[in-house]
């Protein structure tokens, strides 16, 4: 059975967590530069709702409690 050494197994972890860290710094410093970048996109922002419907909602209306026991 062939089994990756321990010190390999930890270059390639540190390898793969240091490119990651790389590209959050990159990203980071795109975007404090000013620069377009993946950093604050649309998802972290927030979407520009889609179109609505032509159709009418219904409204949702308040009705306080004192207005809402039977008169005899």
């Amino acid at each position: 059975m062939n089994v990756m050494p321990l010190w390999l197994q930890n270059i390639l972890v540190f390898l793969i967590v240091g490119l990651c860290l790389g590209a959050v710094v990159y990203q980071a410093a795109q975007s404090l530069r000013g620069r377009k970048s993946r950093l604050g996109s649309c998802c972290a922002k927030g979407c520009t709702p889609l179109p609505t419907s032509a159709k009418p909602t219904q409204k949702v209306q308040f009705i306080p409690v004192e207005m809402l026991s039977r008169k005899h």
